[in-house]
Order: structure tokens, then C-alpha cells, then sequence
């Protein structure tokens, strides 16, 4: 909590022109399309950060992107994506998509046709299939891409996989995920339209499908699920059970309830818990097989952790890959996999 206050404060502090951090020579330059709520995260963020800036955004309202560039050192704005992408003078490194779910697919394609590097909002296309061309059209405009699948870049999630490689729980046995919340429906938001992709599964839902295939390694063999449709037609709540080879997973999901959002690996020899929010926790703890507390990780994040998603891309363009080792391809791959199959395979047993 006091990490996302001071992140506001710093955000009110870069609105105002308060707050100036000197760039560094050679700079990723970023454009910003879908300028809502993460666009200012993301944006807010980068302004912090010596090695980035912010240098062109782009809406469908060019009133929008003025009063958004005034904001985030008064960088170039744009009234359509096309003309920011077809601007030989602006030089962007790096494009962040911030648009609803259904809009990605079309404009990764457009940033990508137009040989740019880009970092998109999970889930980071629609479907499986969608992805898979990009994949490839990234490979032949010899381009960068990630999913904003950030928690993957957070020193809590990467103190997990030390431990877990260094035998500290043994060979995984069960993975645990709970993701609650309480939402205050808006139905003009897009996770409450139906026709931009709305639904828990393709929004927050999808850090706990994407944790649980990172730890099982992959696709799960088999799924067993229940699942609620709310009265919008969207999906609010899962019940997931997965087993791949001798790992076990189980997913609970809501948007109608309150209660704690932790995630555990279990193993023969000890466990990792994540503390609620897992997805953006800065705490895990280590326990061994009897429940004893062994070691506990804590890290103090500046911008709520988004620093470590920036300082990711932000080494992987300087190094010139294509990919990055922390958000491989291949994950987010197998996560629209498990959400292409949860939905399409419609449950006897809804609830």
C-alpha cells in the first residue's frame, strides 16, 4: 500500500513538472498507444527512469494525447496511431499498447508491419492463433516483442525461481493460486463489455493462468473447471484444477469477492508463498515441509515494481534481443493456450 501512495505522489509531482530526472545519452525513446489508466502508469514509470523517456504518444483524440504528452515531459502527441507510426522524425525504440484486449491483435500487427519493437498489455492478444503470427511476424520484421506480463520481471518472482533451482523445495508437487476481488462494476469499462473481450479470465484472471503455467512448466495435460457468467454475459468467477505430469494446480478467480489473493509452489521438501497481491507482492517467504519459516524476501519498489518491466525491455533492446529470458514467448504462448481451451470447452457444471 505505501509503495502505490507514493507512486500517486509521484505522479501528481510529474503532472505538475515537479519532478525531472535526467536522461542519460541514448535513451529508449518509447511511444504510448491507449492512453487510460496504465498508459499513465507505464508512462509515469518511465519518467522516473534514467535509461527510458517517453517521446511520442498517440490516441484517437489528439486532445487526449496533448493533455497526456503535457503530462509526461511534453513529448510529441499524436491524433491516430498511424501517424505516429508513419512519423520518420520521431525515432521511437519501443512501442507500449495499452487498449483493450480485442484492439491488441491489429496493432501489434501495425506497429510490427511498421518495424517497431513492442511491449503490449497481457493478456497480449486474444487467442493462441492471433499470437502465433505475430510470433512470426516479429521474426520477420526482426523486431522485439513482450507481454506486459510484469510480475514475471519483479525481484520476488525471480527470488522464487532461484529458490526453487537450488532444491530448496524439491521437485514441485502443487501450485496454488487465489486472485479475489470485489470489482465496482462500470459497464462502460471494457472488462464489463462483452464485445471488447470483458471478463475476469482476460483480465486480471490471467496473472493466475499464467502463474500456474510457469510453474507446471507448460500446458497442463488435463483441466477440470466450473465457471459463473454474470448477468453482463461476462465470466466473474473460475474454479480451475489442472495436473501436468505429476503437478497438480488449483486456480480459484473472482470478481465478485474480497478476501486474501496468495499464490504458493509446494514441494516435497518446503514451500514458496507469495503474499496478497501476488502479482505485484514485494514478499515471498520460504518455508520448510513442516510449515517453519525459513527465509522470507522482501524488496522496495519505487513505481510499484513497473520499474523492473522497463529496466527489462530496456536491457533487451540495448542488448540488441529479440526476446526476453524472463518473459519468454513460449509462456505467454502457453498461457492464451489454457485460456483458448477454458474457453472454448464449455463445463457441466456451471455455478
Amino acid at each position: 500500500m505505501l509503495e502505490r501512495i507514493t507512486f500517486y505522489i509521484k505522479k501528481r509531482l510529474v503532472a505538475k513538472g515537479l519532478l525531472f530526472v535526467k536522461k542519460n545519452p541514448g535513451a529508449i525513446k518509447w511511444g504510448i498507444i491507449g492512453l487510460g489508466n496504465m498508459a499513465e502508469v507505464i508512462s509515469t514509470t518511465i519518467d522516473g527512469h534514467k535509461n527510458a523517456i517517453v517521446h511520442g504518444v498517440a490516441s484517437r483524440s489528439i486532445e487526449k494525447a496533448t493533455s497526456f504528452a503535457a503530462r509526461h515531459g511534453k513529448c510529441k502527441a499524436y491524433g491516430s496511431y498511424d501517424e505516429m507510426l508513419k512519423d520518420p522524425n520521431n525515432n521511437l525504440d519501443i512501442i507500449y499498447i495499452a487498449t483493450p484486449v480485442m484492439q491488441h491483435y491489429a496493432i501489434v500487427k501495425q506497429c510490427l508491419l511498421a518495424g517497431k519493437n513492442v511491449l503490449c498489455e497481457k493478456p497480449i492478444t486474444y487467442s493462441s492463433s492471433q499470437f502465433k503470427e505475430l510470433v512470426e511476424l516479429a521474426k520477420e520484421n526482426n523486431c522485439f516483442l513482450m507481454e506486459g506480463m510484469w510480475m514475471k520481471c519483479l525481484p520476488t518472482f525471480r527470488q522464487a525461481h532461484k529458490w526453487i533451482n537450488e532444491g530448496q523445495i524439491g521437485k514441485i508437487e502443487l501450485v496454488k493460486a487465489d486472485f479475489y476481488k470485489k470489482e465496482l462494476i462500470k459497464p462502460e469499462l471494457s472488462i464489463f463489455d462483452v464485445n471488447e473481450g470483458g471478463g475476469v479470465l482476460t483480465d486480471y484472471g490471467v496473472y493466475a493462468i499464467s502463474f500456474m503455467t510457469t510453474f507446471l512448466k507448460g500446458v497442463p495435460e488435463s483441466m477440470q473447471f466450473s465457471k459463473r457468467v454474470s448477468s453482463l454475459g461476462i465470466d466473474s468467477d473460475w474454479q480451475i484444477s489442472a495436473q501436468k505430469e505429476k503437478k497438480r494446480a488449483f486456480i480459484n478467480i473472482s470478481s465478485n469477492f474480497s478476501s486474501q489473493s496468495k499464490a504458493a509452489i509446494i514441494g516435497e521438501k518446503g514451500s514458496i508463498e507469495w503474499s496478497s497481491q501476488f502479482n505485484r507482492t514485494n514478499k515471498i517467504t520460504l518455508f520448510d515441509s513442516y510449515g517453519n519459516q525459513i527465509k522470507e524476501f522482501v524488496y522496495k519498489y519505487k513505481y510499484q515494481g513497473f520499474e523492473h518491466e522497463v529496466e527489462e525491455v530496456t536491457r533487451c533492446l540495448k542488448s540488441e534481443k529479440k526476446e526476453s529470458v524472463l518473459l519468454p514467448l513460449k509462456e505467454s504462448l502457453d498461457t492464451l493456450t489454457v485460456i483458448d481451451q477454458l474457453k472454448i470447452n464449455q463445463p457441466n457444471n456451471n455455478f
